[in-house]
């Protein structure tokens, strides 16, 4: 059995799955976190209490095991993406677990944004965006790190994502995967490996950073630290694999793995990501979109929203909704885009396709007669076009075929109205599963480095199949075509600059 540990952005998780990626229920334990916020852009994490929930979820999730005869050969970690904590390093270069850290920085920590124009000139110049696959956005390390040396020696420190500090804390060494270390903006695609030039610009040395190990590398649960190498005993056998990052888990989980399916996941950010081979990655990423390493042998290009559920957890709190039977039956009975509003969905900034991080929101259209459900529903509908625009600029690129499905995992996706919205406006089948795509996905893997299954022997989890109706695409179309007019006329293009390649 595999135990699978997955640090999302507002819930930890942890849960046994089988080596096919079938949960074992009565194993999953749940508990949520919510960042520190400020209007001056800060969302973060206090490391220490961040790790003391981890270890109670995975310790509660060990103890049902146990009780029901589970063996755990295998342990394996999805995490939120571009996280970022510093850990001090000791004179001899090792980090110091028993040391304060630094705050977690979390993707929507928009203060670095501030170093944007005295780095622009030298992300255009050095090809960063190309090299990197990233774009110049205070979601990734590099503006981070620039920012925090104005007041840090941060040569002083170790930085890694807060999963590599869960390894340190529980392992005594920290790695990264090629998955977690692609999506921090300081990593050379071509070369597989941090980027000696962008670190020397920052001040850093290899060092600095964890590094970055093959696919196949894992430690033996034999190495696990006091106090979990008594309190955690039924680790002692099992292999413990380097986190990896819950984009590429999201496509594992949904059997994503090629050109062939695409995945959706639908949490409190969203994303859409296609799997490729690398002699198929591009050399510059589409327009508004990033590439990122699935493992050593795939590249994920796709798109990342920083509004979908935390989008609607906002509606929920701002609207006066009727109850969820009567408001989904309501939705299912509108047509397509009849809202006669246009919503630019950007309460937490925006990443694809601008990447306008002080973005704002904006309902246009508003009458009198307008109601909370009309309001709902503009909303769902700016979630699907924004991911259809995603798909287009994939299609545009050739890497996305008309032949491809989409996969749709997460929470929104249990709504069958949002489905249908979300089928109709990428114009494309897709396929709804109801399961913890990323969990699953680092269990899949898990199986896979183990040995104890093999790729074709995977099979996606039950779900719905949808399929786009004509006219309800064409009209959706032209809600794309209204949205894209309005963000152009208030934002302009992308940020100046901060995507050429």
């Amino acid at each position: 059995m595999i135990l699978a540990i997955d640090i999302g952005s507002s819930s930890l998780r942890a849960a046994v799955f089988s080596p096919d990626g079938s949960l074992a229920p009565e194993t999953l334990t749940r508990q949520p976190v919510t960042p520190a916020t400020d209007g001056g852009g800060a969302m973060t994490y206090a490391a220490e209490p961040l790790f003391a929930q981890l270890a109670q979820v995975v310790g509660k999730t060990l103890r049902v095991a146990r009780r029901q005869g589970y063996p755990i050969q295998g342990v394996g970690i999805s995490t939120m993406m571009h996280s970022l904590v510093g850990a001090r390093l000791t004179p001899a270069g090792r980090a110091d677990v028993g040391a304060a850290t630094t705050p977690v920085f979390a993707w929507g920590d928009t203060r670095s944004e501030s170093e944007r124009e005295n780095l622009v000139e030298y992300f255009a110049r050095r090809r960063l965006y190309a090299r990197s696959g990233c774009p110049l956005h205070s979601s990734y390390w590099l503006l981070k790190l620039a920012w925090l040396r104005r007041t840090l020696a941060i040569a002083e420190w170790q930085w890694m994502s807060f999963a590599e500090y869960a390894w340190l804390r529980l392992l005594g060494v920290a790695y990264a995967s090629a998955s977690l270390a692609s999506a921090t903006g300081l990593y050379a695609r071509q070369a597989g490996d941090w980027d000696e030039e962008t670190l020397a610009y920052l001040g850093l040395a290899r060092r600095n950073l964890t590094p970055v190990a093959d696919d196949g590398f894992a430690l033996s649960g034999d190495r696990l630290q006091p106090p979990f190498r008594s309190r955690w005993a039924s680790l002692r056998e099992a292999k413990f694999f380097p986190p990896l990052g819950d984009g590429a888990c999201g496509n594992l989980g949904s059997l994503c793995f090629s050109p062939r399916r695409a995945a959706i996941n639908l949490g409190t950010t969203a994303a859409l990501r296609i799997a490729a081979p690398l002699d198929r990655e591009p050399e510059a990423p589409p327009p508004g979109l990033w590439v990122y390493r699935l493992d050593q042998r795939r590249a994920l290009v796709g798109g990342a929203l920083s509004n979908a559920g935390n989008l609607l957890a906002w509606g929920r709190r701002a609207l006066r909704l009727p109850p969820t039977s009567r408001l989904e039956a309501a939705l299912q009975a509108a047509r397509p885009d009849e809202t006669g509003l246009t919503i630019l969905p950007f309460l937490a900034g925006e990443r694809s396709l601008g990447w306008h991080p002080q973005a704002t929101g904006v309902i246009a259209g508003l009458r009198l007669a307008t109601n909370p459900v009309v309001i709902w529903q503009a909303l769902l509908e700016a979630i699907a076009i924004r991911l259809a625009w995603i798909a287009e600029e994939l299609e545009t690129a050739g890497l996305f075929p008309a032949s491809a499905a989409c996969i749709v995992s997460g929470g929104a996706s249990a709504s069958p109205a949002f489905a249908a919205m979300l089928c109709h406006a990428l114009g494309r089948p897709i396929y709804v599963i109801q399961t913890e795509a990323s969990a699953r996905g680092v269990a899949l893997w898990t199986s896979l480095r183990l040995g104890l299954i093999r790729l074709d022997q995977c099979r996606l989890p039950d779900g719905r199949r949808l399929e786009p109706e004509a006219e309800a695409h064409a009209r959706y179309r032209a809600c794309l075509l209204r949205h894209r007019a309005a963000y152009r006329k208030l934002y302009g293009a992308a940020q100046p600059n901060a995507l050429a390649p």
